[in-house]
């Protein structure tokens, strides 16, 4: 499902896999490849590699018009093609994707792989975009590292994926992904652990300070997603001015030994949204939203859940903020801190009334259901 989604999105990668000059070499890996773009329209880099020990391969592009950067340590030489403390870097910056894309793509299948990619400072036409694709695609990763940062971009976006071809039958152990932007609008980050496994974290974090529009940080998305898994972490923050901005974290059945943790300083409807499914236990669920107005918060553990805390704390002076909890089963402790108003809080432990998600208030918001 991750190939066929990457290859999709970017053509050149199936044809770096057709093109007999991209056979595995013989011999062993310690491999360097790289590659550097400077001015031009249209630029393209493509880098292949074995999927063996210690390869290292480098993309740098700069003031180009509509480039796109590709690499992939090899995954079709067995059914357990592992490459092993492998490195992919790509640089953007100072690009201009007037109707295509500033595309960065990454693909490895590893035990130790270090994934970066960094882009900043791109403009962007009616067409175009800024976007960075990380996938490490294995039956049993593990140790494995994908980093994105991204500054002063606008529709610029991030999709970070450690996984197999069948969603959740994986085991992925002390793996982390972590993505980063800086005066973004119309943004969004989108991290997914796609298995069993312990010891993952996600991070993700906007700020608006300095940003590309007057108002800094805006319409922007982080969404977080670990599926059955134990003893990983969320945290994702959006800080400065900002505008319409939205968190959400996700927890699947039967995860425990959890902590999921959201912040928000400064915004203007901002919206956050934690979700751990039923049969969950032992988790943490945290939420700050601080010197922000009209925010919205909620929190959900769905039934059978025990031992999980919830938090969600509006500081600051915010006006018009907005907290629902929802915990099922029993055993578990729901805390609201709200400071200055008019708020809104609606906690209800053993969930009921339509069940799923309950909360309410509606027409003043809050809600779930």
């Amino acid at each position: 499902m991750l190939r066929s989604l990457l290859l999709t999105s970017v053509s050149i990668s199936a044809l770096a896999v057709a093109t007999p000059g991209f056979a595995q070499k013989a011999g062993g890996g310690d491999d360097i490849a790289t590659i550097s773009q400077v001015n031009g329209s249209g630029n393209t880099a493509t880098q292949h590699q074995p999927g063996n020990l210690g390869n290292t391969a480098t993309i740098t592009q700069t003031l180009d018009v509509n480039n796109i950067a590709t690499q992939e340590q090899w995954r079709n030489l067995n059914s357990v093609d592992f490459a092993v403390g492998g490195k992919q870097t790509i640089t953007q910056t100072n690009n201009n994707p007037v109707a295509g894309a500033s595309m960065a793509s990454q693909q490895d299948n590893s035990f130790g792989a270090v994934q970066t990619a960094t882009q900043s400072n791109n403009t962007i036409g009616q067409d175009g975009s800024t976007r960075v694709i990380q996938a490490i695609n294995s039956p049993s990763g593990q140790n494995n590292t994908q980093t994105s940062t991204q500054a002063n971009n606008i529709g610029s976006s991030v999709r970070q994926t450690i996984g197999t071809a069948a969603p959740g039958t994986a085991v992925f152990n002390s793996n982390s992904q972590t993505a980063t932007q800086t005066g973004q609008a119309s943004s969004f980050i989108t991290q997914l652990i796609d298995g069993a496994g312990t010891g993952n974290s996600q991070t993700a974090s906007e700020t608006g300070a300095g940003g590309t529009t007057s108002s800094g940080s805006n319409e922007n998305l982080i969404s977080q997603t670990i599926l059955s898994s134990n003893n990983n972490s969320q945290t994702a923050s959006i800080t400065g001015s900002s505008v319409a901005n939205t968190i959400t974290q996700m927890q699947e059945t039967g995860s425990h030994n959890n902590v999921q943790t959201a912040s928000i300083n400064n915004g203007t409807f901002v919206r956050v949204d934690q979700l751990q499914a039923a049969g969950s236990f032992n988790n943490t669920q945290t939420v700050t939203i601080d010197s922000s107005r009209f925010g919205n918060a909620l929190q959900f553990q769905g039934a059978g859940v025990s031992g999980n805390a919830q938090t969600i704390t509006q500081t600051g002076g915010g006006a018009s903020n907005q907290a629902g909890q929802a915990q099922g089963n029993n055993n578990n402790t729901a805390v609201v801190n709200q400071v200055g108003g008019p708020n809104t809080a609606v906690q209800n432990q053993g969930i009921l009334p339509g069940a799923t998600g309950f909360m309410s208030v509606v027409g003043g918001q809050v809600v779930r259901h």
